[in-house]
């Protein structure tokens, strides 16, 4: 039976850098500081994506481009779901590896979202 107050997490107190005051994840602290970057970059690319996948909806159905439509407006539902998708796969794909020795990158984003 799970846990409920956990959900079955159980296993991330096994994770490198669990404790609390305790951040360095890796023996050598240079790791921990490529793994931000990658992190941070990752976050980056995936705004971009957004962006402009919105960007391409927007100029795809009205064959013109305000700021203001791009800033105020959301992507149709179906883009949405599109890039949720999307979201998914690249959270997998590249940071799924990051975790690989405790079964990261085979995963279920349900764990890791």
């Amino acid at each position: 039976m799970t846990n409920k107050k956990n959900n079955g997490l159980e296993y991330v107190k096994d994770l490198p850098g669990y404790d609390r005051g305790y951040p360095i994840y890796f023996e050598n602290e240079l790791v921990d500081h490529l793994i931000s970057i990658v992190l941070e970059l990752g976050a980056e690319l995936w705004v971009v994506k957004d962006r402009l996948a919105h960007l391409e909806e927007i100029l795809s159905e009205n064959n013109k481009l305000s700021l203001a439509d791009l800033q105020t407006g959301k992507p149709s539902e179906l883009l949405q779901e599109k890039l949720d998708e999307e979201r998914q796969q690249l959270v997998k794909r590249i940071y799924g590896r990051l975790y690989s020795k405790y079964g990261g990158d085979v995963a279920e984003s349900e764990g890791a979202l």
